[in-house]
């Protein structure tokens, strides 16, 4: 089954941007540590503060509260501003 965590994150402030890229790092890090995920990040074109992070996985879902990497990123995250974590499952794909 394919399905994706997505977390965006509305930051209050443009310095936060530094955390933000900390933690991004962390990501990287377990990725090349043997992390079965793919991690796409995204930033708004016009509104700088904004990101959103996407984890795709090819897994069960292992619970409706996503996964705990997806958790542990919300969990750092949610402090810098407004903050949404949802799931999604793969219904169809057009290619």
């Amino acid at each position: 089954m394919k399905w994706m965590e997505i977390i965006a994150l509305r930051s209050l402030v443009k310095a936060n941007r530094h955390l933000v890229d900390e933690l991004l790092g962390q990501l990287l890090q377990q990725r090349q540590s043997g992390l079965t995920a793919t991690i796409r990040i995204y930033h708004h074109p016009t509104v700088h503060t904004d990101l959103s992070i996407h984890i795709h996985w090819k897994t069960e879902p292992l619970n409706p509260s996503g996964s705990p990497l997806g958790q542990q990123l919300a969990y750092a995250l949610k402090g810098l501003g407004l903050l949404s974590h949802s799931i999604w499952v793969e219904a169809a794909a057009l290619e």
